[in-house]
């Protein structure tokens, strides 16, 4: 069992490199870019549905980081940054998860994986969106 920290981890990766290759349909990223991962069935489901649904509403959810970004534009961001908070946003949005959950699992992942000064950035913005999306 995956767990849902390790299955938002693959979508991060997921996401992250779909960044660099967006020639390719999410789908067809995805079914080449997941043989690198080792999961369960049911696992891998719920690392597809939630990479495929950041990719189907990513226009809506860089509309909403990028209304709470203060002197930023998410262009400047890294993608890093950028991905962490839209996998959160997403979870937020639409899938109804508890806003505190996905905050701190976002402010973790940018502990770990993003530049100095990440998290506490990631956290600003995303209780933000919180806050004003309820």
């Amino acid at each position: 069992m995956l767990g849902k920290r390790k299955i938002r981890k693959y979508a991060f990766e997921l996401l992250f490199g779909y960044e660099f290759n967006k020639e390719a349909s999410p789908l067809d990223y995805y079914n080449i870019a997941f043989d690198n991962f080792v999961c369960e069935d049911d696992e891998e489901e719920s690392v597809k549905k939630l990479f495929i649904g950041v990719c189907e509403n990513i226009v809506a959810i860089d509309e909403l980081i990028s209304k709470y970004l203060s002197g930023w534009k998410i262009e400047r961001l890294s993608k890093t940054t950028t991905t962490i908070m839209r996998i959160s946003t997403y979870e937020m949005i639409f899938c109804d998860l508890a806003p505190a959950i996905s905050i701190n699992e976002a402010v973790e992942f940018a502990k770990e994986y993003a530049e100095d000064g990440a998290a506490s950035f990631v956290n600003g913005v995303l209780n933000k969106i919180a806050k004003e999306n309820k």
